[in-house]
């Protein structure tokens, strides 16, 4: 009713309790299928509730032509901000695009691409580091010689970038560094030869890049300064033995955690996988998290976290260790998000309703909005009085609305005060009047937001 303009796709909650972490969930809607009707579903970034119900969404395309991923909140100078990264994707897997910067009330700050001349930035990853810089990636076909054949490979390109001034401070080359030889993926006639598929990169504790590449089953320690590999760990050329049920392949999501292991979404685990890039039906994705000791070159499985509907995620995911110790999972090309106990108890269970609706990744994070546009109203007749809609995409304060009334837009007054209960909050009202506008009212009572007066159709 207040927002037409808005098509966030449905969330069904299959289980929920009260002791997930505090905040809000992160996702980025978008569908594979390239025949989805226009109008039937917008791709975007979307912050929604425990209930599922939307807190804010931003529509940025249709379908797959142009969508967005990797939705998360951020810290850039000291604030915590929104990036994600939205552009034309390519059905190999990649894309070509630009990284979205938006402050707390939802004013764009940044954008953050590719530097020196390359067309766009990579969909997969961006990390804002304590410098105010950018760890992205740019993935580009390169001719070169695989087994003493020239052939086009997809050239994977780390590049740290001031977010400022866009000046490109250090440059990584996956095809200086990593040999087609590490790849697990069997090459295609018809396209370029995606032999690493560069998912995530992310600074370490000590200030150096961690990469994951998924078709190398590897995570590659490379020095942030020369971009020399410091370690593998995985794939054919390992520095590391693995304990039982640690090792992974096809990952995304790497990360160093706060209690120092080390976080992965193992799409298919390696212990159950062909080596040559099958993957049985019968296995599972998982989140789990690593102790790695480069002393003894060991990695041991310290817990993981499997899905409550036994899903294998071929594609996307990812793992977010929450600050009080619960576990959040984005099971990617399925479209679910589960949040667990540190035990491994099931606190939250959702998916999109609409199952070719999926998100590439999915988080939690505490968030406070505060748009600096008006609260939307729209007012309805009834047999038995009119009925009032009230809405304010990104507005996190809002704890109540009031409602004014009257017979023209200068001249209305209180009529009703009711909680809000939803992205958008209906109040029946026994009168009818030809005006109508809404207050937002947060949890001192007091007044933050006002709509313009509507007419009651």
């Amino acid at each position: 009713m207040t927002r037409p303009d808005l098509l966030p796709p449905a969330i069904t909650v299959r289980k929920s309790a009260k002791s997930t972490a505090p905040g809000y969930v992160f996702l980025a809607p978008k569908t594979a299928s390239l025949l989805q009707a226009p109008g039937t579903l917008q791709s975007g970034p979307m912050i929604v509730d425990n209930e599922g119900e939307p807190v804010w969404f931003l529509p940025r395309g249709t379908g797959a032509l142009n969508y967005a991923t990797a939705f998360q909140e951020q810290t850039y100078r000291g604030l915590p901000v929104l990036t994600w990264w939205e552009g034309a994707p390519i059905p190999t897997g990649f894309g070509v695009g630009y990284w979205v910067v938006m402050d707390q009330s939802y004013k764009e700050i940044a954008r953050i691409t590719a530097g020196k001349g390359y067309a766009g930035a990579d969909l997969h990853d961006m990390q804002i580091t304590p410098d105010n810089t950018a760890l992205l990636t740019i993935a580009q076909p390169k001719l070169h010689r695989v087994e003493g054949i020239p052939r086009l490979v997809m050239d994977y390109v780390i590049q740290e970038v001031d977010v400022e001034s866009g000046k490109v401070l250090h440059e990584w080359d996956s095809l200086e560094h990593v040999p087609v030889s590490e790849s697990y993926l069997s090459p295609s006639p018809l396209l370029p030869y995606d032999y690493l598929h560069l998912n995530s990169v992310s600074l370490d504790a000590d200030g150096n890049l961690l990469v994951s590449g998924r078709n190398t089953h590897t995570v590659y320690k490379v020095d942030r300064q020369n971009g020399k590999i410091l370690w593998r760990l995985g794939g054919k050329k390992s520095d590391f033995t693995f304990g039982q049920g640690a090792s992974f392949s096809w990952q995304h999501d790497v990360s160093r955690e706060s209690d120092g292991t080390l976080s992965i979404f193992d799409n298919t685990s390696a212990d159950a996988a062909e080596t040559g890039g099958g993957v049985p039906s019968d296995t599972v994705s998982r989140a789990i998290f690593l102790s790695v000791d480069t002393a003894s070159k060991t990695a041991d499985l310290v817990r993981s976290y499997t899905s409550p509907d036994g899903l294998l995620s071929t594609s996307q995911g990812s793992t977010q260790l929450l600050p009080n110790g619960n576990v959040f999972v984005g099971w990617g090309a399925h479209g679910y998000y589960t949040e667990y106990a540190h035990s491994g108890d099931v606190l939250m269970n959702s998916s999109f309703e609409d199952p070719v609706v999926n998100s590439y990744r999915a988080f939690r994070f505490p968030w406070r909005g505060r748009p600096t546009d008006s609260p939307a109203v729209a007012g309805r007749t009834s047999s038995d009085g009119m009925t009032v809609y009230a809405s304010w995409n990104g507005a996190t304060d809002v704890v109540s609305w009031r409602v004014l009334a009257g017979d023209s837009p200068q001249h209305l007054s209180v009529v009703e005060e009711v909680d809000k209960d939803a992205f958008e909050t209906s109040i029946a009202l026994p009168d009818r009047t030809p005006y109508v506008a809404v207050q937002a009212l947060d949890g001192g009572g007091q007044v933050i937001g006002t709509s313009k007066a509507a007419p009651v159709l």
